[in-house]
């Protein structure tokens, strides 16, 4: 059984369609990337799993129970959690602020939850009280993503966690996504660093001009040529 089902989703802003039936499924446990050009209607897909936009036609369906239209405030207590590229954190207030943000809709001791949060990202305990806009790029994104893991959530959801990133920390957040999956955190990314994060990836799809036109693998779509022609740079 899927963890996440997304039927025929139609989306888009006011009068402009951007996702034109587009079918997904995350199994659980599992790394899905999501790739394709820019203007494909990732970013809008993620968008509107997570209800920020509401869908015009089609189904999103989460642990069997059906969120289609559902306020973000709702999904997140479901177990569904979004990083967005950008504005994922509150740059004045400190790591400690941040994650504690992150776990709003509880109540009581949070110390477990951040302990777990920061035997991922150790970094982050020693940044305790610095304020998040005077931290790296990378810094933040792990902020950004220790956040969303305040509430336990069953899916992991993230656009574009390597963007403007320096190699030596795009690999290092690809490095804790790896270690968040593998304490059985199903996760969805989007990303433009296509080639590492399909590494990663059970399976890939390629979205293109709205429409879902390619589903495998992450190897085979590694290996695949035309893909690789078309949208991971190759020759």
């Amino acid at each position: 059984m899927s963890l996440l089902t997304v039927d025929q989703i139609v989306s888009g802003y006011g009068d402009m369609e951007v996702l034109h039936g587009v079918d997904l499924r995350v199994d659980p446990g599992e790394i899905l990337t999501i790739i394709g050009p820019n203007g494909a209607g990732k970013s809008t897909l993620m968008k509107t799993i997570f209800g920020i936009l509401t869908p015009t036609a089609g189904a999103i369906a989460f642990q069997d129970q059906d969120i289609t239209g559902l306020s973000p405030d709702r999904v997140v207590r479901l177990g569904l959690a979004y990083v967005p590229q950008v504005e994922n954190v509150f740059p004045s207030m400190t790591v400690r602020e941040n994650l504690e943000m992150g776990a709003f809709v509880l109540r009581g001791d949070l110390r477990e939850r951040i302990s777990r949060v920061t035997e991922l990202f150790p970094v982050l305990s020693k940044r305790w009280k610095t304020h998040v806009g005077n931290m790296s790029g990378g810094e933040r994104q792990m902020v950004a993503m220790g956040r969303a893991l305040m509430l336990d959530p069953q899916l992991l959801m993230l656009d574009e966690p390597s963007a403007a990133l320096a190699p030596n920390l795009a690999a290092t957040v690809f490095e804790r996504i790896e270690a968040i999956n593998e304490s059985g955190l199903s996760i969805l990314i989007v990303e433009q660093n296509a080639k590492d994060s399909l590494r990663l990836s059970d399976r890939g799809c390629v979205l293109a001009a709205g429409l879902k036109c390619f589903e495998d693998t992450g190897p085979n779509i590694l290996a695949n040529e035309d893909i690789g022609r078309l949208y991971l740079g190759g020759e």
